[in-house]
């Protein structure tokens, strides 16, 4: 039994794009009180109405979180 009940639960996979204005507001705004209480900086762009998209996928997509794993997806994408 899980903490928060019956149903469903998903998994969290976080992976950002941004457009450059967009990007340029969101760093440019200050800390939101939701995003200091729960540590996410996600809650930033919602409590300023900026738009964050979700899905809901059925495989987990490769990292990117070094230069070696960004080298890895384009090639990937050069092959497409």
């Amino acid at each position: 039994k899980t903490p928060w009940g019956p149903g469903t639960h998903f998994h969290h996979i976080g992976i950002y794009a941004y457009r450059r204005a967009s990007l340029k507001r969101f760093v440019a705004l200050p800390p939101a009180p939701l995003e200091l209480r729960e540590r996410l900086e996600q809650l930033r762009a919602l409590e300023n109405g900026m738009r964050i998209d979700a899905a809901v996928v059925d495989s987990v997509p490769l990292g990117v979180d070094t230069p070696e794993d960004l080298a890895r997806i384009r090639q990937l994408f050069a092959r497409r």
